[in-house]
This record gives structure tokens, sequence and C-alpha cells, in this order.
């Protein structure tokens, strides 16, 4: 007798779970139900101990192994199967039953691994990802057809795969997979095979067919282990009270409006004493740091204000402030707006490597002042340095784009465009570098946005030269270098002092740039 299609969700737990009931966050307030003989294969079968009124239709499937009719009357019953094979547990989860597990126990990314192993590259039909620009932004994109990664416009150096959907190239492992944490399977089968499913997915978790095509997903991931975030957690506060966290700083959580910006400061002063820019000694300093813990992080306050009030506007907590990066256990994880993230380490050292291939400028600009915003900054160098015409503000819309684009901050005789930016946080920096993408890209394939250029440099008397830069009828990039200049302070190890983020975007926006011709160098402007 043919077997039905069911659909199926199952979890990997951690090999250090020595035994089934310790799989749940309540065991006490479970029933274990006992399974039939010879069903082939080792399992336990917990539901919680309350009644409830409406049978759910996966009830079936369980009493076809369990010793007596399971009775289930409540569209919310929850249920978990326990399998033991492989020399490991698998819990196989029926209506809300994954809320009563151990979150710290299930093997992250099970499902996810089995399911790039297992589905045929060219019949993706859903792409979950995070972008790593904000850390916070949720995509998901799906499509109509089985279709090959590149249809979703995934950018495998920017972006997160969280969650995959496709057709299997073995259908006996199922009709469709769906894999994150968990994987969700529609394939043929009863209960005795259950058994040989979950060592039939093992396998397919241990091999390493995903590195073919999908390698990138090894390189970066979001720590969702929250036994692992709290030793983590209490690293980041002995470094703290050590003095030993060499790579932590504070940075907003959110981009600063540089233009009105006029102070920060902090809740364990009472917001009295405003600082021009943020250094975690400053807050350091106005605490006990024998004392401190991540509780405290979380509960004091980062505020800004800005020039039109008097009060301060914005507040974010220390925490999310954080910047730290740590080897723990060899790996290496960053902090950045309240989340952790494992990097691969051998991906950081090619990271690392390719910004240390990218070109110091040759061009010389003053420091900044140690309270100067960026638009006060490039007034300065462009009204002492003549050579240099500005252009910052001086933004101009490309065809059919939504808002207009700047086409850099500074332009030289020798034809440099130069994008400057504070070096604040991850997300601030990747403005700059996706900055210089966007007008790279309108310089060579918008004329009338050049004419828009041209005219606003030429309605400037002492930059008719710079105007003529770029005013020939065929734009040749190759006769332009992209200056990504950063303000901040001097460093032993910069650029690898940049956070990894930082360095991420930077080398993903140097080979953008070399692709469409152009000659790229990176420039750190001093600050006292």
């Amino acid at each position: 007798m043919k077997s039905k299609v069911r659909p199926l969700n199952i979890r990997l737990l951690k090999p250090s779970l020595a035994a089934a009931k310790d799989a749940f966050r309540a065991p006490t307030s479970l029933t274990k139900h006992p399974l039939k003989k010879n069903i082939g294969f080792k399992g336990s079968l917990f539901l919680p101990a309350e009644p409830s009124r409406k049978q759910p239709a996966w009830v079936d499937l369980l009493n076809e192994g369990a010793m007596s009719p399971l009775s289930l009357e409540n569209a919310s019953s929850s249920a978990v199967l326990i399998v033991e094979t492989s020399n490991r547990f698998f819990a196989i989860s029926f209506g809300y039953g994954s809320n009563l597990l151990r979150q710290e126990l299930i093997e992250r990314d099970f499902g996810l691994k089995v399911a790039l192993n297992a589905v045929e590259p060219a019949a993706l039909r859903s792409v979950d990802m995070h972008t790593m620009e904000d850390l916070t932004l949720h995509t998901r994109r799906q499509a109509s057809l089985g279709s090959h990664l590149s249809t979703f416009g995934l950018d495998v150096t920017r972006d997160l795969m969280r969650s995959v959907t496709g057709r299997p190239r073995d259908p006996n492992i199922g009709r469709q997979v769906t894999g994150s944490d968990a994987l969700s399977i529609n394939a043929e089968f009863d209960f005795t095979g259950l058994g040989a499913k979950c060592d039939q997915l093992f396998r397919e978790y241990g091999k390493k067919d995903y590195l073919k095509e999908f390698a990138f997903v090894d390189h970066v991931r979001k720590i969702r282990d929250s036994a692992l975030g709290d030793e983590l957690d209490q690293l980041l506060v002995q470094d703290l009270r050590t003095g030993t966290a060499g790579s932590a700083y504070l940075a907003a959580p959110k981009p600063i409006d540089w233009d009105r910006f006029a102070a920060f400061n902090y809740s364990t002063e009472g917001h009295a004493n405003d600082h021009t820019d943020l250094d975690l000694t400053h807050y350091l300093d106005t605490i006990d740091t024998g004392a401190l813990s991540i509780s405290k992080l979380r509960k004091d306050r980062i505020g800004a204000k800005y020039t039109d009030a008097d009060a301060t506007r914005e507040k974010w907590s220390v925490y999310d402030s954080l910047v730290y990066e740590a080897a723990y256990k060899g790996d290496l994880y960053a902090l950045s707006a309240g989340e952790w993230y494992v990097i691969e380490q051998s991906y950081a050292r090619q990271i690392e490597s390719d910004i240390k291939h990218i070109p110091a400028s040759g061009l010389k600009l003053p420091a900044a002042k140690p309270n100067e915003i960026e638009n006060d900054y490039n007034k300065r160098v462009s009204a002492t340095m003549k050579d240099i015409a500005l252009l910052d503000r001086g933004n101009k819309r490309v065809t059919g784009a939504n808002a207009p684009i700047e086409c850099c901050d500074l332009l030289t005789l020798t034809g440099q465009l130069v994008h400057v930016k504070r070096k604040t946080r991850s997300s601030t920096l990747s403005h700059l570098f996706s900055q210089g993408i966007a007008s790279a890209e309108a310089l060579i394939w918008d004329e009338g946005y050049r004419k828009e250029i041209v005219s606003l440099l030429k309605s400037r008397p002492a930059h008719a030269a710079h105007a003529a830069l770029l005013a020939a009828p065929t734009f040749n990039a190759a006769s332009f270098e992209v200056v990504y200049a950063v303000i901040t302070r001097r460093t032993s190890n910069w650029p690898a002092s940049l956070p990894f983020l930082s360095q991420l975007n930077l080398a993903n926006a140097a080979r953008i740039l070399r692709r469409m011709g152009y000659k790229v160098s990176l420039l750190r402007i001093d600050v006292p």
C-alpha cells in the first residue's frame, strides 16, 4: 500500500542531550505516551498533560505508532515525537509542539544545510535573507516557478540566507523542502518509516554538496542560541571590567543627522554633560566597572541632542550601541546593534586581505577638527585647496531614480571622486561605500546626470576645469579614481581596525567599482 504524502517538521537536537525528556522546557508538564513495539526505531512521544477538545488532522499519523489510540481535541494541541537514531535525537513537532522545546538544544541551520544539500539549485522557490548593511532588514523573495539563486537578487557578499525552499534532486527525500533551523518536507512516509527518514536527512546534513553553490552561507551567521549569546555577553562584560575589550567602541545604532547634531550624553550622568563624540571610556568613567553587568548595559542610555532642541531627543541603550568583536572557542563573533553574529575565520581573513590590497590614496587632505561635521570639513577643504571642487550636497536626479544621487563630496582636477564619511557604525560606512557605487554607475550610464553635474560645476567660475573632466561625450571610467575617505583616529592596524561588516562592504564596493573600470583607493583622514 502506497504511503500518504504528509508534511513533516523536524529539528536535530544537539549531541549534548542525554535523555529525551531533557529536550523540553517544562518536562513535568508533559505526559509521555508509549509507542508500539516493532515500529523500526526508538522514540518517545510527549504531549501536554492538559486535555483538549478538537482533534487535529495529524493525530492519524501518531495513532499508527501509539500503543493506544490518542484522543486530542484542540486545533492548538501540541505534540513532540523524539526519535533516537544515527546516535542523535530528532524532534518532530506537531501543532505548536516546537514551543515545548528548549531552544538552546536545537542544532541551528540543520534544516538549511539539509535543504541546500538536497535541492536542485535551479529549482528554488523561495529565499529568506537578512541584509548585513543594517542587520535588521528581513526579506522574503518568491518565484512562481523553480529558479536559480541569481533570480532572487541575493548578494552573496552582503546577504545572510536564513531559509530556502526548493525541489529536491532525489524525490525520495520529498516533493518539496523548506530549511532553516527546522526542516519542513512534504514526502511519502508512514510512522514506521520515520526512523529511516531521520537517518536519510542526517546523511544529507553531513554532506558538503552545498559548498558548490551555496558556500557563502557559512561566512556570517546570526546567533540564535541563547546559551551561546549569554556566554558571549559574559565575555563582553569581563573584557569591559578588565579593560581588555580593545575592539569595543560605542556607535549610535541608527544614522545621525550630523547637520543638526549637537552632542551625545549618558544617563549615568543624568544627561547633564555633553560630549562631541561617543567614547566608550567616557561611559565607563561614569560607572563602577567592577559591578558592570549586561542588565546595566541594557538599562543605561545614550542620548543625542540636536541644535534645534535643548532637551535630549533620541536615546538608545548602551548595549544596543556597543560594537565588539572577539575570538571565542575558535570562532570570531561580532556584536552590532544588539545582535551577535559568528564569522567564519577563513572568510574574515580573506576580507581583511582584500581591503589591505586596496591602495592608499595619494591624495593629501588636512586633518578634521574634533567636533567638525562632514559638510563643514568638505567646505573648509575646498576653500583652502583650490584644485578641489565642492560637490557635497550637489545631488542630481538620475533617470528613473526615486531620489537624487550625490556625485561625490570633493572632485580633484586629476579625476578623484572623493566620498567623505565619519567612522561611526557599520551601516554609516556602508552608506559611504554604496554612495560611491551609485554615483559611479550614474556617471557611466546616465548622460543626463553627467550634464547636470557639469552644469553645476560651470555655474562656479573657479571650477570650469573640473567641469571639463565630465563634459566628454563618452565617459571613460578608467580616467577616474573613487576615493573612500574615512574620518577616524589613527590606529596601528588601519584599515583592519574597521568593523568587520565595514570591511565586508568596502571589499564588495571595491570589486564592483573595479568591474566598472574605475580605480579605487582608501584614505584615512586624521582627527585628534
